[in-house]
């Protein structure tokens, strides 16, 4: 099954730690920005994501912005 653009990837890197990288848009330049969360398990990495989706979530909501078109 594919994961959404935005939901990221869970890697582990060669010294053992493992990687939770998450993709974003910048709203000001308009470009991909790419976060990187780290922990000591693949467990610890991935609840880290989903904090970080999760606040993500929670701004989207609370900000009240909306898309219009002109």
């Amino acid at each position: 099954m594919e994961r959404k653009y935005g939901n990221g990837s869970i890697y582990r890197r060669q010294d053992g730690r493992w990687v939770a990288a998450v993709c974003s848009r910048d709203p000001v330049a308009g470009k991909t920005v790419r976060t990187y969360l780290y922990g000591k398990t693949k467990q610890e990495a991935l609840q880290k994501k989903m904090e970080l989706l999760a606040k993500r979530k929670e701004l989207a909501a609370t900000s009240g912005l909306t898309a219009s078109h002109s």
